[in-house]
């Protein structure tokens, strides 16, 4: 027996109130309650009873939350995976390695024909300005009242690199806990700032993928 519309928001909605907050991940919890209760369901007054069942046959009576958190944890994989393979991407198509190299050859110009204190603006603009592009992103995903879990990852991987690398800048310098001369530290800012680049534009672009296709998820389902 085909559910009602109204009947399937009654799952979605029971979805929700147990702390199901990540639409796609709802979506798909929602798509095997459905599909469970449809072949039982005979009698409308049955409906309840059965979603309740069904909860239970597929083991998340009592357990939506740490499920949620383990569907997380897979689209975290799943995402993560895909960043990877765009920086592997990046770094093995030859169209990017010329632009990557005509980028660091600009890049390190600017220490020749400009001012130390211009070549450490630009580098700041060029590691914060990523960093809070894809803060803001991930801000406005976590406070959205329509949650996605692939959203919320692929906006974290537009700078994380930046997390991994800060250390560098941070340790490696004068009277830092690697010591170095000031030579060396503006080489090491200019090596971490073009890898944080690739690395960054590697997740901006996995990220705006991933937009695309939960739109057109989003249309096709709340439309």
């Amino acid at each position: 027996m085909e559910l009602t519309k109204e009947q399937i928001q009654y799952i979605d909605k029971r979805l929700q109130t147990e702390g199901v907050k990540f639409w796609d991940i709802r979506i798909e919890m929602l798509d095997h309650v459905v599909s469970d209760v449809e072949i039982k369901l005979e009698k409308e007054e049955e409906f309840k009873k059965l979603v309740q069942k069904s909860f239970v046959s597929l083991g998340w009576k009592d357990s939506f939350k740490d499920l949620t958190k383990r569907r997380l944890l897979g689209i975290n994989k799943i995402v993560r995976k895909q960043y990877f393979n765009k920086v592997k991407e990046l770094i093995t198509n030859l169209d990017s390695i010329f632009i990557i190299l005509l980028f660091g050859i600009l890049y390190y110009s600017t220490i020749f024909v400009s001012t130390i204190n211009l070549f450490k603006t630009t580098t700041i603009i060029l590691l914060l300005g990523p960093v809070i592009y894809g803060v803001f992103l991930n801000f406005k995903e976590v406070l959205s009242q329509k949650k996605s879990g692939y959203l919320t990852y692929s906006s974290f991987y537009v700078f994380f690199s930046f997390l991994l690398l800060n250390g560098v800048i941070q340790f490696v310098k004068p009277e830092g806990i690697i010591s170095v001369s000031k030579e060396t530290q503006l080489l090491v800012w200019y090596i971490v700032t073009v890898l944080n680049s690739i690395f960054t534009y590697a997740g901006v672009l996995v990220h705006l993928k991933t937009l695309k296709k939960i739109k057109i998820i989003e249309l096709n389902l709340f439309s």
